[in-house]
């Protein structure tokens, strides 16, 4: 994969809880998505609804994506050591990097969805 989960930060604070993501090589972080998973034995579990789609923009080997739980406007940061910080808010009132709560990281350049009516 081109990117891969680096760390959490602030796990449970709403106004600083974020997720940390790496990115490995270039590529298009609109083609990515965030899911909240809960899990009892380390696995990750279906059924949770919560889920970042990112949107699209080109982004650079070595950049960082932090995720935001809370409200806030994208924004991006460059660093002293090369490279960009990408900052996106998910909206959310609450924490969701509690408990037994994991993030699963997905490539997703194809998707179908429809509403059952």
């Amino acid at each position: 994969m081109k990117i891969e989960i680096s760390s959490f930060a602030d796990k449970g604070v709403i106004q600083n809880e974020r997720l940390v993501i790496k990115l490995l090589d270039d590529l298009d972080i609109g083609e990515y998505a965030v899911f909240c998973s809960s899990s009892t034995d380390g696995s990750p579990l279906s059924g949770k609804s919560t889920a970042f789609w990112f949107p699209d923009e080109s982004l650079q080997r070595g950049d960082l994506v932090v995720l935001y739980t809370k409200s806030g406007s994208t924004r991006k940061k460059e660093l002293g050591s090369g490279g960009t910080a990408h900052f996106f808010y998910w909206g959310l009132d609450a924490p969701v990097w509690t408990g037994q709560n994991g993030a699963v990281l997905l490539e997703v350049k194809e998707w179908s969805y429809r509403l059952s009516k």
